[in-house]
């Protein structure tokens, strides 16, 4: 496997390269022997490499994350040394990939690196906003306190994602098994009454017409239809390796309705809440809109802060680069600058966070509250077109009998 790596020679220059080997803890083993001290090193992933982003078995998830730094906040706080800590962490955790990146962390760290540059080995578990706020607990000597607020920022995190999931999981549920009740009526129940049309010869409806040819497509090409979604989905998810429609996307997804204004409240949130956290951690301000830019998931809120950025960068206040950006509304300016007026812009954007982790739990009450007559209407919309397509040919027989 290929790994870029940044390092420092004995003059103290920087040097960059790339070099094959088998993990990151070798290619320090190798920088070490040339003399080299290593300070970051990240794998080369080419545009189809999935194995990571797509492998269940190579994953950390932000729950198993975030449980992690608490029990390590706790240990370095009573004064347990870093390596001694992350080794007792490592040795209870389940997740064989964490417990693999967890050790070649230690190593890295008993060989004399830092903790936050060990931890950029391992940028598809340890996002920018986390080795930030190692990197600043490592200057200021409050590691412990700086991986509490990181968790309590997690934590804030999690219950967002936990009720936008939620919200999702009924319809999502609801509408799978409604669409199999209807492939169900397409494949068996539809056939049994197109063979008793044909034997009786009455001349078929248009609405029942096209019930029939469903069902024929249906039954005939199952396998290929399968195949095409399959196909689709692939093709999907590489796509989304491309920035171009990766924006789109994204941006697709803060237009949709019901569920656009529930992203966009999520983001403003979530946005609020970590920018708190960096900027009580002593993070400045323009770092501090880039890290959460990178983190925000959304490659339109991404350009928005990162446009930000550069109108700060210009002299303008945060709360006059936010002001164009239609995804924060006039409340959350009119607070931001306030905050910036009063000096206690940390404190005025966790209330901003607070405010809107509500508005959240609101929105996902309305929706949830709205999804369940429009699944009703769908469901009785999908089984009542076969229902009706079936009989209007029986009441057509029927009154040519009498």
């Amino acid at each position: 496997m290929k790994f870029r790596y940044v390092a420092r020679d004995l003059s103290g220059d920087q040097i960059e390269g790339t070099i094959e080997a088998g993990s990151p803890k070798e290619v320090a083993s190798i920088l070490r022997e040339e003399g080299l001290i290593p300070l970051t090193i990240e794998p080369v992933r080419g545009l189809f490499d999935l194995s990571v982003k797509f492998n269940p078995f190579r994953r950390v998830s932000l729950k198993e994350l975030t449980l992690m730094t608490r029990q390590l906040a706790a240990m370095v706080g009573a004064g347990i040394s870093l390596p001694v800590a992350l080794k007792a962490i490592a040795a209870q955790i389940r997740n064989r990939y964490f417990k693999e990146v967890l050790s070649g962390v230690v190593d890295s760290v008993e060989a004399g690196m830092k903790f936050s540059d060990a931890l950029k080995n391992y940028p598809d578990v340890f996002p920018p906003l986390y080795v930030s706020m190692v990197e600043a607990g490592e200057t200021t000597g409050d590691l412990d306190i700086m991986l509490r607020r990181w968790s309590f920022s997690a934590e804030k995190v999690l219950a967002l994602r936990r009720k936008v999931r939620n919200a999702m999981i009924y319809p999502v549920v609801v509408l799978v098994m409604a669409i199999g009740i209807f492939i169900f009526l397409l494949v068996k129940v539809v056939p049994t009454f197109t063979k008793i049309f044909k034997e009786s010869g009455v001349e078929l409806p248009a609405l029942t017409q096209f019930v029939i040819a469903l069902s024929d497509l249906v039954k005939y090409s199952f396998q290929y239809i399968m195949l095409g979604i399959l196909v689709s989905f692939v093709v999907f998810f590489v796509a989304l390796r491309f920035e171009r429609f990766r924006y789109f996307w994204d941006g697709f997804k803060l237009r949709v309705p019901l569920f656009g204004n529930l992203i966009k409240k999520t983001a403003v949130a979530r946005f609020a809440r970590t920018m708190s956290t960096m900027l009580r951690s002593g993070v400045n301000i323009m770092d501090g809109l880039e890290i959460v830019a990178r983190t925000s998931g959304n490659k339109v809120l991404e350009a928005g802060l990162m446009e930000a950025k550069e109108k700060i960068a210009r002299g303008e206040m945060l709360s006059e680069a936010l002001k164009e950006n239609p995804i924060y509304p006039p409340l959350v300016i009119e607070m931001v600058a306030a905050g910036e007026k009063t000096g206690g812009l940390d404190e005025m954007l966790e209330k901003v966070a607070e405010f809107y982790e509500e508005e959240v739990d609101a929105a996902v009450e309305a929706l949830t509250t709205m999804i369940e007559p429009l699944m009703l209407i769908i469901i009785g919309g999908m089984v009542g077109t076969i229902v009706v397509a079936l009989y209007l040919p029986i009441f057509k027989l029927g009154a040519t009998v009498h």
